[in-house]
Order: structure tokens, then C-alpha cells, then sequence
């Protein structure tokens, strides 16, 4: 049974954020309730520092606990359903993954739809990783991201395969939406169960990042792309959210085509748990094993070199 803590958070979520994300349409006023949401109910971790980066045309921000580096550089891409999502609701999150992982981890600070529509927040990931990979002082990299930044994360991770770009040493995925079809079992099944994610909202989403554009390509559905090659792979998901197809059938995806993948299911938690980072005992342990999965593979990396 969930903890407390984590009972109350995802009673919060059905009741509060989920009736909200379904029945406000404006996405600048959705970004102004996330940043409302983030100082009322996000513990700041004590010790945290933030510093700017610039990486390609983005100021992105260093979130820092102190910690030692051995392990490389963390890039994070936030999700948000492609329209929200910024540095206020995301940066404890972030820099306990850092901590966790025993790296510098980086908040990219993307360009978001509707203003900026695909590819615009793929293509700032790809210019943030270049920048990243161009620094000596970054060490082995590492790719994350939640949700929406899950789907940005692995579309980049199509790109830097097909590219020849210097490779992570691996990526994690929480909980990501990885086909812009829109078509998988569980976005009718699990629309009931899921404590969060609104179907609508997230159509919302799809529908304006997309602007059109094709969602059978690899850069808007990774779910259809070439993945030959590619490091190890960390999936979360839980089997009550709608996304929980998106996630579960990348991993086979992923498979299918030689590539390490970790799947890992709970049931009974909202999407993306893992911001409750701080106060939840279940986003605690989720928070480590992400974090020790991304430096094993470093510490890998580095030997290797």
C-alpha cells in the first residue's frame, strides 16, 4: 500500500491538478498555475544552488546540492505535455537526480509550444547536447526526462544515433509519452484510473506542438525509430496511468532491436511521481534507483575510456 504521503499527493492529483489540467484550455494560464502549484507545494532542497549555462542558443540552469561529479553530466528535459513545465516546478527534482547519480545535472530550458512547435524543443535538445558534448569539463553524459521531456529525450536519442553524435552512457525515461499517434490501449482504458493525466490535456498538447505536422516520424513518436546501437535504456511507468502503453511497448520496441532496456512498473501512483521527491517515500526510492542506474553506467563509461 502507498505511503501516506503519497496517498495524500495522489489525492491531490485526482482532485486539484487533474479537474484543472482538463478544464482550463489556456496553456499561459496553466503555466502560471504550475509555477503556483510549484512554490505552494515543492520543497526546495536545502543546499541547492542554480547556475546559468548556455547551451546552443538556451540559457539552461546547473542545479547543484553540492555533491561530487565523478559521474559525468545529466541533461534533464521537463515535461509538461509540450506546453508547460520551467526551472521554479522542476529544479528539486533535478538536482536530487544529480545528487542521486553523483552528477552535474542541467535543466534545459526549451522552447515550448504552442509559440514554439515541433521540432522546435527537439531541436534545442539536440543544440544543448552538442554544446554539452563539446565541453572537456562535462565528462560522460547522461539523457533523462519526464513525459513530454521523455518523448523529446528519446527522439533525441534517435538523432544522436543517427547522426553520429557522442553517444550517453545512458538514458532514463519517466514515464514517457512516446507516440504522437495517440492510438495505444491504455489512453481509453486507464482514462478512469489514471490519478493525473487528463486525455484532453494531453490531446491539447499533442495537438499544438505537433501544429500539423506528421506524428508517424521518428522525431514526434520514437516509438518508430531506429535504435540500433544505443546505450542502456531506464523506463518508468506505472500501469494505471494512460500512458502506461507508450511506455511499455517503447521497452519492447526498444528490445526488439538489441538495445539494454529496464522496465519498471508500480501500480497505484500518478504520473510522475518522481516529483515528489522530498515527500514521498515512493518518489524518494524512485528518485535513487534513477539515479544509481545512470551512474553505474557512467562509472562504466569512464572506465572504458
Amino acid at each position: 500500500m502507498p505511503s501516506l504521503p503519497q496517498r495524500l499527493a495522489t489525492l491531490n492529483a485526482r482532485l486539484v491538478q487533474k479537474p484543472l489540467l482538463a478544464l482550463v484550455g489556456s496553456p499561459y494560464i496553466l503555466r502560471r498555475l504550475f509555477t503556483l502549484n510549484a512554490v505552494i507545494g515543492v520543497r526546495t532542497p536545502k543546499g541547492l544552488t542554480l547556475e546559468p549555462v548556455q547551451l546552443g542558443r538556451r540559457t539552461c540552469t546547473l542545479c547543484d546540492m553540492g555533491q561530487p561529479h565523478n559521474h559525468g553530466t545529466l541533461l534533464y528535459i521537463h515535461g509538461g505535455a509540450f506546453m508547460l513545465g520551467n526551472l521554479r516546478g522542476y529544479r528539486h527534482l533535478v538536482a536530487r537526480l544529480g545528487q542521486a547519480a553523483g552528477m552535474r545535472a542541467v535543466f534545459l530550458n526549451y522552447r515550448l509550444a504552442p509559440e514554439h512547435p515541433f521540432p522546435a524543443g527537439l531541436d534545442d535538445a539536440e543544440a544543448a547536447w552538442r554544446a554539452l558534448a563539446a565541453d572537456p569539463a562535462s565528462g560522460p553524459l547522461a539523457l533523462a526526462g519526464d513525459s513530454a521531456g521523455g518523448n523529446i529525450a528519446l527522439a533525441l536519442l534517435g538523432r544522436i544515433l543517427a547522426k553520429g553524435l557522442p553517444m550517453p552512457a545512458a538514458v532514463a525515461a519517466l514515464c514517457p509519452v512516446t507516440d504522437l499517434r495517440l492510438q495505444n490501449p491504455s489512453l481509453t482504458t486507464n482514462r478512469r484510473h489514471d490519478p493525473l493525466v487528463s486525455t484532453r490535456w494531453g490531446a491539447r498538447g499533442v495537438a499544438a506542438y505537433l501544429n500539423g505536422a506528421d506524428p508517424a516520424q521518428p522525431d514526434a513518436s520514437p516509438i518508430l525509430g531506429d535504435f540500433h546501437g544505443a546505450p542502456p535504456v531506464l523506463i518508468h511507468t506505472d500501469t494505471t496511468e494512460v500512458l502506461y502503453d507508450d511506455a511499455r511497448l517503447m521497452a519492447r520496441h526498444l528490445r526488439a532491436q538489441d538495445v539494454d532496456v529496464t522496465l519498471t512498473e508500480s501500480t497505484g501512483l500518478p504520473h510522475v511521481w518522481h516529483m515528489n521527491v522530498g515527500r514521498t517515500p515512493e518518489a524518494d526510492a524512485s528518485v535513487a534507483a534513477v539515479g544509481a542506474f545512470l551512474a553505474k553506467h557512467a562509472a562504466r563509461a569512464t572506465s572504458a575510456s
